[in-house]
């Protein structure tokens, strides 16, 4: 009978090699279980809720929630506001486009970030709805600013602004996830559109860190007193 011998150094080198495999087979199941659990997950009502998701290097997840609970807090119409993450760089940068793909391709999402490049990307490939009837979010950017995140596309060649730059949004680049050369826009399938542009304008309006914890404290303060009333 034919044996087959294996030693400790031929394990060894098995593993020193090929540990990327093992690495990305366990990303992949990760991620395929992950998407398993939020297609099967029960379902806010779309017109109740506004998902937002920042495309690009990582998040920090507690304070992107704190944040999202202070916006929910503006917001007593909807029942959900949630940010989550897709990360596109380093090792993640395959799983994390196979994810975008996913989200975009199943209709997931309101708002998306990417930097200008990737915005410019998927603003070709008809991603996003024109903002230029939006005259109150527009008014907080200058022409300049406003030209940079103008586009036209194969299927429409009107010049059209398609997304606002979230650079200088300090609550967000300085806490929780890079905003650095990045832009914001509404997804063209998006199923609470009117409600999402209203929240991509509080992020607008609420830029300067300062003016942000102001406001946080105040629906802090809303809210703790709306607690002492129940209890009456």
């Amino acid at each position: 009978m034919y044996h087959i011998q294996i030693s400790k150094e031929k394990i060894r080198n098995h593993f020193h090699y090929d540990k990327w495999k093992y690495v990305i087979g366990i990303l992949l199941t990760v991620f395929s279980w992950s998407m398993l659990v939020t297609i099967t997950a029960p379902r806010t009502p779309a017109d109740k809720k506004v998902d937002i998701y920042l495309v690009g290097g990582f998040m920090i997840e507690e304070k992107a929630a704190e944040y999202a609970d202070t916006v929910l807090a503006d917001f007593p119409e909807l029942l959900e506001v949630n940010i989550f993450n897709i990360t596109i760089e380093g090792e993640l940068e395959v799983a994390g486009r196979q994810k975008l793909m996913v989200m975009t391709g199943s209709q997931s999402g309101d708002i998306y970030s990417f930097t200008k490049d990737e915005f410019k990307t998927m603003v070709n490939i008809g991603a996003f709805m024109p903002l230029d009837d939006c005259k109150e979010l527009l008014s907080h950017f200058t022409e300049e600013q406003l030209k940079e995140c103008t586009f036209t596309t194969e299927s429409d060649p009107t010049p059209r602004i398609y997304g606002v730059p979230i650079s200088d949004v300090e609550p967000i680049g300085k806490s929780f996830f890079s905003t650095e050369n990045a832009y914001m826009g509404i997804m063209s399938y998006s199923q609470n559109s009117e409600k999402a542009v209203e929240v991509l304008q509080w992020i607008i309006e609420h830029k300067n860190e300062e003016k942000y914890q102001q406001r946080r404290q105040e629906l802090l303060e809303i809210m703790e007193q709306q607690k002492q009333n129940q209890k009456k």
